[in-house]
């Protein structure tokens, strides 16, 4: 979380700190540790609040089927997971869009209640503060996921479609006119870069479609859509993202697709592997038994 402070404080141009080099890693704690508490203060209680449905709706769902129950009711434990899981994510999207910007915006006055120099103004700014710390802290996180023993090969991927998104957006900045940021020291740029492409994996979505083709059209449209999002977001920052036109934001998103396609095939074959049914254990009786043999017996 720290690292998504320093890094919307060096970027948003509304957002400075100001100091020695001590106070001002003092004012990036303590904002951290504001967006943090408030982030897990909100978590904790939506998961409080939904534990009681999910535990009932998981009961109902194993409890046997009576006989001659209705589809209606068969069907009831599942259109409940179903319904707290969209709830589940629309809460997830009002913490990212409502309480990173305004815990850090608290942490922010406090800062300044106390003496400590730190200065964060407008709207706007406020919400593209939120938006980079939390893609920053979720890559960060991601990065430290690596070294766990569980979930390694996961991070592994999620960090390398970032990585890849990164590449993306730099080659169609290389190829396309009209497409890039603005002048600005080269390691501003690479921190700009690395920021967008966290930025596009907050709102990450997979798709599968039965027509082969639409769900890759599908998809790059959704990218085209949140590279200009993340444009007009940009307009804050510097150095500045730009993009002239629809053609080089399409083809600036479809650059950023195809280069991320190798990690989004790794997602899919480690789904694959681990949706894979456990093997059928072999026939302990001859083959001339004369009993009924298969998948239910």
């Amino acid at each position: 979380m720290a690292a998504g402070v320093a890094v919307a404080a060096l970027l948003v141009v509304d957002f400075r700190l100001t100091g020695s080099a001590g106070r001002q890693v003092l004012v990036v704690g303590v904002m951290a540790a504001f967006v943090s508490a408030g982030v897990g203060a909100v978590s904790s209680l939506t998961g409080l609040l939904m534990r009681p449905s999910l535990r009932r709706a998981q009961g109902l769902l194993a409890q046997e089927p009576g006989l001659w129950g209705s589809d209606r009711e068969f069907f009831a434990p599942v259109r409940r997971l179903m319904f707290l899981g969209v709830l589940q994510t629309l809460v997830g999207l009002l913490v990212l869009l409502t309480v990173y910007p305004l815990a850090l915006w608290a942490g922010v006055r406090i800062c300044g209640a106390v003496g400590l120099s730190a200065r964060l103004t407008g709207l706007w700014p406020v919400f593209v503060s939120g938006l980079l710390v939390a893609a920053v802290a979720t890559t960060v996180g991601t990065f430290f996921a690596l070294f766990r023993r569980r979930g390694g090969r996961a991070a592994a991927r999620s960090l390398a479609a970032v990585l890849l998104n990164a590449a993306g957006l730099a080659l169609a900045w290389l190829v396309l006119d009209g497409v890039g940021l603005d002048s600005a020291p080269g390691w501003r740029q690479v921190i700009a870069l690395c920021a967008v492409a966290s930025l596009f994996m907050l709102p990450r979505i997979t798709l599968s479609l039965p027509v082969p083709g639409v769900a890759s059209i599908v998809l790059v449209a959704y990218h085209c859509l949140l590279l200009w999002l993340i444009c007009a977001a940009f307009a804050f920052v510097d150095p500045r993202l730009d993009a002239d036109g629809f053609w080089q934001l399409a083809g600036a998103a479809a650059i950023m697709w195809a280069a991320e396609w190798p990690a989004r095939l790794a997602v899919g074959r480690a789904q694959a592997a681990a949706a894979r049914p456990a093997p059928v254990l072999p026939d302990p009786f001859p083959p001339d038994h004369g009993f009924p043999s298969g998948p239910l017996y």
